[in-house]
C-alpha cells in the first residue's frame, strides 16, 4: 500500500472509539488515550446506540477540544468503527474498544514506530489481559502467546489470507492503520457485510448463545485485520504490549470453547475473503512466483505449533495456483527455505 506522500515527519493520530452499553469501562478507556495524546491528534467516540449511562459519560468531555463524538442508531461494532474512521483526520488511525484502555507510552512507541518504518501501513501491538475471572485471562494469554510473533516487519500476507483465512493482528485496541489503507477500505465499504450466518448445527455442537451477537455478527477486528491483509498491507508486529484487553461476560469470543473458536475463526475468515475478493481485482488464483515471493517474506511464527500452520497454509496456496502442476510441487520443495531462511532457532 502506498504511503500518504503529505504525510508529516511526526504522524498525527486518530484514536477511533467503539462503545455500546459499556458506560463503567468509558472513562478508563478514554482517559488513557486522553493523557498520551500530541497537539495535533484527536479522539473520535462513536456510541451505537447506548442505552445506559454513557451518553451522561460523553457529556463530560464535550468542552474537550480533541474530542468528537458520533451518536448514532444501533448498527453493529463493524459499523460504528467505520463511521468513526470516515471521521478522523489523523495520518495514523488508532482503534480502541471502549472496555479495554491504551497503557501508558504505547501511542508514543507507535508514533515512533511508524515514523521509522514508511513501507508498513498496518501496525499492531500486544496486548495484557485481564480482568475479573483470573482463569479466563490466562486462557486468553495463553492463546495469543500461541500466535506470537517477533518484533518487526511481517510481510505482505495476501495469499496466506486468501488460502486459509489467516488472522495476521491483535484484537481491536492493538490495531493501526495508515490513513491511506482507511480510505481505501471505506471505498469498499459498501460491499463488506458484517453478517454471519451460522448454521443451527454448529449452534448446537458447540454450544454457542444464539442470542449473542457472536452468532450472527463478523467482528470489526476480525474484517478490518484480514481485508488489510488481502489488499496487499505490510503489516508490523510491536510486542511490547499496549493495552489493557479486558476479559468479562461480555467477551462473547473469548469466553467460547477452543473448537467453537476454532469453527468460527475459519467460517468468519472464509466469509471476508469472498467479500473481499468481490470487491477488488484480487486475481481468482495466484501463480507460484507471487506465493513464494510472498512466503520469502514473512517472519516466522515463535511457536513451532504455528510455523508448521504457516507451512500449511503456504503449502495449500501453492497447490491452489493456477500454474502447471508439476511447478506447483516443486515449489513445494522450495517453501520451508522460502519462509523460515531468517528465522532463528
Amino acid at each position: 500500500m502506498a504511503v500518504l506522500a503529505s504525510m508529516t515527519l511526526r504522524p498525527s493520530l486518530s484514536i477511533v472509539v467503539n462503545n455500546y452499553n459499556y458506560a463503567r469501562y468509558l472513562p478508563e478507556a478514554l482517559e488513557s488515550a486522553l493523557g498520551q495524546l500530541g497537539e495535533r491528534d484527536e479522539i473520535i467516540v462513536v456510541d451505537d446506540g447506548s442505552t445506559d449511562d454513557s451518553a451522561e459519560v460523553l457529556s463530560r468531555y464535550a468542552e474537550n477540544p480533541h474530542m468528537t463524538v458520533i451518536l448514532q442508531r444501533n448498527q453493529g461494532q463493524f459499523a460504528a468503527v467505520l463511521n468513526g474512521l470516515a471521521a478522523a483526520r489523523g495520518d495514523l488511525c488508532v482503534l480502541l474498544d471502549s472496555d479495554d484502555y491504551l497503557l501508558p507510552g504505547y501511542l508514543s512507541r507507535l508514533r515512533t514506530t511508524a515514523e521509522a518504518r514508511l513501507q508498513e501501513d498496518f501496525f499492531f501491538s500486544a496486548a495484557e489481559p485481564g480482568g475479573d475471572s483470573v482463569s479466563a485471562a490466562e486462557m486468553t494469554r495463553a492463546t495469543l502467546a500461541r500466535m506470537a510473533l517477533p518484533e518487526g516487519p511481517t510481510g505482505a500476507s495476501r495469499w496466506g489470507t486468501w488460502v486459509a483465512g489467516e488472522f495476521l493482528g491483535t484484537p481491536t485496541s492493538g490495531l493501526a492503520l495508515r490513513a491511506s489503507l482507511v480510505e481505501t477500505i471505506l471505498a469498499m465499504r459498501e460491499q463488506l457485510d458484517d453478517r454471519l450466518a451460522c448454521p443451527a448445527w454448529a449452534v448446537h455442537v458447540f454450544r454457542m448463545n444464539t442470542s449473542s451477537h457472536i452468532v450472527s455478527r463478523l467482528s470489526a477486528d476480525g474484517i478490518i485485520v484480514r481485508a488489510s491483509s488481502l489488499l496487499g498491507a505490510r503489516k508490523y508486529c510491536m510486542r511490547t504490549p499496549g493495552f489493557f484487553y479486558r476479559i468479562h461476560g461480555g467477551n462473547a469470543f473469548a469466553g467460547l470453547g477452543t473448537l467453537a473458536r476454532l469453527y468460527l475463526r475459519f467460517k468468519r475468515g472464509k466469509q471476508v475473503v469472498r467479500m473481499v475478493g468481490a470487491a477488488m481485482d484480487i486475481p481468482s488464483r495466484p501463480t507460484v512466483r507471487q506465493v513464494l515471493l510472498e512466503a520469502g517474506g514473512r517472519s516466522a511464527p515463535l511457536r513451532v505449533r504455528r510455523r508448521i500452520t504457516l507451512w500449511l497454509n503456504y503449502s495449500r496456496a501453492l497447490l491452489c495456483t493456477a500454474d502447471a502442476i508439476p511447478m506447483r510441487f516443486t515449489a513445494l520443495l522450495q517453501l520451508p527455505w522460502r519462509l523460515f531462511r531468517h528465522s532463528k532457532a
